[in-house]
C-alpha cells in the first residue's frame, strides 16, 4: 500500500487522477464520505489480503505480478482515453525518480517488511509517511509551523512507546526488521510525493499512473524474476487468484481514484481523516482474521503516533 501526502504538491500512490483535479468543494456531500469510508475498508483489507498471499508468495513474486496487472490497467485507461502519452523532456528526471522511489523501492521494502511483522505493525508504520514528508519540505527549503514540529515530536514519542518490550529492569525499545524496513519505505514514499506531485499539476493523472507504473515496474519484475519463476502459478487455488485480483486492481485503481475525486470535492484535510479509518479497521481485522494480538502498550503507542501525524497535517 501506499499513503496519501499532506499538501497538494504532494498528492499521490494513494492518489493518482483520472484527469484534472477540480478545484471547487462541495462542503456538505455524504456520498463523497461513503466514498471514502469505502476506499478505507478496501485499503485495511488489502494489508490483510497481502498477508494472507505471504502465505503462498514470496514478496518479489508478488509485487512483481500485482503491478504487472496494475500497469496494463493503466496503460489500457490511457490507450482508451486517447493519451497524452509523453511528458516534457525537462520532467523525465522527475518521472524516473517518481518511479523508482514510488513504486521499485517503496514495494520492495513494504512487501520485505510486511512479511516480517504484522499487518497492524506495518499500517502504522505506513502511516508515518507524512511526517518524513514534513522532514524532506523543511529540507528543501519550505517553511514548517511550530505545531506541525510539535507533531513530528509526539509522533516520535508515540513510536518509542510502541516499540516497547519486555518489563521493569527489562525494559526497553525493540525494532524488528520489518518495522524498519516499513519505515524504511515510509521515507521512500515521502520522496515519490515530494517528485510526482508537479507531474500530476502539469499532466492529466492517467497519463502520469500509467508512466510511473509501467517505469516502476519494470525493475521491479527484473528484481523478481526468479523468485517468480520458482512460484507454482498452476498449483494456486481460485481464492489465491480472486486475492491477487482484488489486491491489485481494487485498492490501487479504485482506491487511488476515490482519494483524488474526495479531495477535489471536500479537500485534502478532510479525506485524510480517513486514513486513521484505514489503521483502526486494519486493526480490527488483523485481530479478526490474522488472530494478531496488541498489548496496551502498542495501542497507546499508535494512538499517540497517530495524533503526532494528525497534528503535523
Amino acid at each position: 500500500m501506499l499513503r496519501p501526502t499532506m499538501t497538494k504538491s504532494l498528492a499521490f500512490e494513494r492518489a493518482p487522477t483520472e484527469g484534472p483535479v477540480e478545484p471547487a468543494r462541495v462542503p456538505h456531500g455524504l456520498g463523497v464520505d461513503a466514498a471514502l469510508l469505502f476506499m478505507a475498508f478496501l485499503w485495511a483489507a488489502n494489508m490483510i489480503v497481502l498477508k494472507m498471499l505471504l502465505a503462498f508468495i514470496p514478496p518479489p513474486a508478488l509485487s512483481a505480478v500485482r503491478f504487472s496487472l496494475v500497469s496494463l490497467v493503466a496503460l489500457a485507461v490511457l490507450a482508451v482515453r486517447g493519451g497524452p502519452w509523453t511528458v516534457a523532456r525537462a520532467d523525465l528526471p522527475r518521472l524516473v525518480v517518481s518511479a523508482l522511489s514510488g513504486i521499485t523501492f517503496y514495494q520492495i521494502l513494504f512487501m520485505e517488511g510486511l512479511e516480517r511483522t504484522t499487518a497492524f505493525s506495518s499500517n502504522v508504520m505506513q502511516g508515518s509517511e507524512p511526517l518524513f514528508a514534513l522532514v524532506l519540505l523543511w529540507a528543501t527549503g519550505s517553511a514548517v509551523l511550530a505545531r506541525q514540529w510539535a507533531g513530528v515530536l509526539l509522533a516520535l514519542i508515540g513510536a518509542a512507546i510502541f516499540f516497547l518490550e519486555g518489563s521493569g529492569a527489562h525494559l526497553g525499545i525493540v525494532l524488528a526488521r520489518g518495522d524498519v524496513l516499513n519505515l524504511t519505505s515510509a521515507i521512500s514514499f515521502a520522496v515519490y510525493g515530494l517528485a510526482s506531485g508537479p507531474l500530476f499539476d502539469r499532466y492529466p493523472g492517467r497519463t502520469v499512473m500509467a508512466l510511473t507504473m509501467s517505469l516502476g515496474t519494470l525493475p521491479l519484475c527484473l528484481w523478481s524474476w526468479l523468485r517468480v519463476e520458482r512460484v507454482s502459478w498452476s498449483a494456486m487455488t481460485p481464492g489465491v487468484w480472486g486475492g491477487l485480483v482484488y489486491s491489485s486492481l481494487l485498492p490501487v485503481y479504485v482506491g487511488y481514484w476515490i482519494w483524488n475525486w474526495a479531495i477535489a470535492r471536500k479537500g485534502l484535510a478532510h479525506a485524510s481523516l480517513y486514513i486513521f479509518v484505514d489503521i483502526v479497521v486494519t486493526g480490527v481485522f488483523a485481530y479478526a482474521f490474522l488472530a494478531e494480538r496488541f498489548g496496551p502498550l502498542r495501542l497507546l503507542g499508535a494512538a499517540i503516533i497517530m495524533a503526532g501525524v494528525r497534528m503535523a497535517r
